[in-house]
């Protein structure tokens, strides 16, 4: 893998609820993530910040460097050790087993190398072509 790879930051994009988007997933990588740090999970962006023009995006979650996820009621840019029942971080195999994991909080930060958005408003350009179905952005 190259270096220019590695130094890249991912911006998954769900198609939400909308028509064309539903169940299809978009993936895109930006050289700097400048513009969205700062926000939190559950703040609606302007996809033009992202080269997305007339879109809405939510901000739904993430994860930094180490892929440690983001947890939304964390408050600010922390790591902290929570006792974590289930959710982003931990999946129990048990139930009622709970463990102690690393979670980063709700506010997105230069360390950050993955976000997960949601469409909320759809701009005039096409970010989900209209497939067959089981069929992500007409890649088989």
């Amino acid at each position: 893998m190259s270096d220019d790879a590695e130094n890249l930051y991912k911006i998954n994009i769900s198609g939400g609820k909308t028509p064309e988007g539903k169940g299809k997933t978009k993936v895109i990588q930006l050289a700097k993530i400048d513009p969205l740090v700062g926000k939190v999970i559950g703040e609606v962006i302007n996809g033009g910040l992202i080269g997305l023009p007339g879109y809405e995006l939510k901000i739904t979650g993430g994860s930094d460097m180490s892929g440690i996820p983001m947890k939304p009621n964390v408050h600010g840019p922390v790591k902290k050790r929570l006792l974590l029942g289930k959710g982003p971080g931990y999946h129990p195999k048990r139930k009622g087993e709970r463990k102690r994991k690393v979670v980063r909080g709700s506010e997105i930060t230069d360390d950050m190398k993955q976000i997960n958005c949601v469409v909320v408003k759809v701009g005039k350009t096409k970010l989900f072509e209209i497939t067959k179905e089981g069929d992500v952005d007409g890649k088989d």
